[in-house]
């Protein structure tokens, strides 16, 4: 198994998208006035300072993103991003992202999101955020939020929310509420609420059921 990552890794290689024309890098460094790519190791890519580039992989690779405006990734194994105004990433297994402004994900493993003004998320396995100003996540894996001020929850699995301001949720499994202004939950299999107030709907019953949090208490 280890003689086949490795040889996976001396395999891989990346074409870069700039503005139009297309280059591949599988090893040293790629350098223009418009950014710098640069294999670090085998199977790595670091991008940094990009206004706008689109790296598409061959289903393995790592990609290290810094200080790039508008980036589009798709088929690598693994994601690193940090400052990046607007990213966007189709069948990635891992993704981590810290500080963007925008980020929209689709059909791609586990995913993490730290301070991201605005998230747009589609198919995708495990996801946690963190600090969000927008969050949109459909057709998930279980999902963590965490101190996200709107958010937007349908067809997932398992769902915590810990400090928001106003929530939507629907079609999720088991959802867990702790400290949120306003939450409205419809079509989930069980409510928890800890210090929150929460609008349930049960869709077989037809009606509304407010629950108000002071300690955790399920609605079936």
């Amino acid at each position: 198994m280890v003689a086949v990552e490795v040889q996976e890794e001396l395999n891989c290689q990346f074409t870069l998208i700039i503005n139009g024309t297309e280059t591949v890098i599988k090893e040293g460094v790629f350098k223009s006035k418009y950014g710098v790519a640069k294999i670090t190791s085998p199977g790595n890519l670091y991008i940094s300072r990009f206004d706008t580039i689109h790296v598409r992989g061959i289903g393995n690779g790592t990609v290290t993103i810094d200080r790039c405006y508008d980036i589009q990734i798709e088929g690598v194994s693994s994601i690193s991003s940090n400052r990046c105004r607007f990213i966007r990433a189709d069948w990635v297994k891992e993704i981590s992202v810290k500080r963007c402004k925008i980020a929209h994900i689709e059909q791609s493993g586990k995913i993490t999101i730290n301070r991201c003004k605005e998230l747009i998320v589609k198919g995708v396995g495990e996801i946690h955020t963190n600090r969000c100003k927008f969050a949109n996540l459909e057709s998930c894996g279980n999902v963590l939020i965490n101190r996200t001020k709107t958010v937007s929850v349908d067809w997932t699995g398992n769902v915590g929310i810990n400090r928001c301001k106003t929530a939507q949720l629907s079609r999720c499994g088991a959802v867990r509420v702790d400290r949120c202004r306003i939450a409205n939950v419809s079509g989930c299999t069980n409510l928890s609420v800890f210090r929150g107030k929460v609008n349930y709907v049960n869709e077989f019953q037809g009606n509304e059921v407010p629950v108000v949090g002071v300690q955790a208490k399920d609605v079936e």
